[in-house]
């Protein structure tokens, strides 16, 4: 089996040696945008090695309770040891589960996930391809279904997919009662279009509110990180500022 070597930000390590899904740019930018409070209770739908829960957990020190919910073993074995050697291990639980067969104790303020409904050409490698693409065992509408129904009041659902869904997400969302309230879309480069959009939603209030729009280019002209991604993400990757 290839060896990975762990992907290290400034607070934490992810080991990613079992899981299919590595340390990606989709995940790094979902973690940087979200927010949590101190105090907050958060669920992370397809954790994979974790990397989501280790953001929301740097983001307030610890002083929070993430569920992480996570099918997959291999991925389960990852997540387990990046949990245990951050410098919060107190606040993750992990559940090896699919979120069918899930029931949260209690509501949750921020649930997050970078979910696997991408259509475009499969990778070459078949558990990758497993873990990236969309399946009737875990869908859009059922991931929104359960946000809906386990989000608490004012709670937020922060999701990252390929832009051409957006508007079947806005649409699935409004079916099951919630509304986008931000959103960013991501451009690889400034003369690209854009191919991916990190979404806030939250249940749907009597008045509906604007949505707060913004957008990130990615790299510039001569392939490197633009200043916009580098304030970002300037918290986690090693090399920032």
């Amino acid at each position: 089996m290839k060896q990975y070597k762990p992907f290290s930000f400034k607070q934490f390590k992810v080991r990613q040696n079992r899981a299919a899904m590595k340390v990606g740019t989709d995940s790094v930018l979902l973690g940087a945008w979200a927010h949590i409070k101190p105090g907050d209770k958060g669920l992370d739908i397809g954790t994979g090695t974790g990397i989501l829960s280790l953001m929301l957990a740097q983001k307030v020190n610890g002083n929070c309770q993430l569920d992480a919910l996570e099918k997959d073993p291999a991925a389960v074995l990852d997540a387990i040891e990046n949990f245990e050697e951050s410098p919060w291990p107190s606040c993750f639980s992990l559940f090896e589960t699919p979120i069918q067969q899930f029931t949260p104790g209690s509501y949750y303020d921020v649930i997050i996930s970078n979910p696997p409904f991408f259509d475009g050409l499969p990778p070459p490698n078949q558990h990758r391809t497993l873990a990236r693409n969309t399946s009737k065992s875990f869908s859009l509408p059922l991931l929104l279904q359960f946000s809906s129904k386990w989000l608490a009041t004012g709670g937020n659902l922060y999701l990252v997919l390929p832009f051409f869904q957006l508007e079947t997400l806005q649409a699935e969302a409004q079916r099951v009662g919630l509304q986008m309230v931000k959103q960013l879309i991501i451009k690889p480069k400034q003369a690209k279009l854009p191919n991916r959009v990190l979404v806030c939603l939250q249940r749907r209030a009597a008045h509906l509110q604007s949505v707060q729009t913004e957008e990130l280019i990615v790299r510039d002209d001569f392939g490197n990180y633009t200043q916009a991604h580098q304030l970002l993400t300037r918290a986690y990757y090693l090399n920032a500022k």
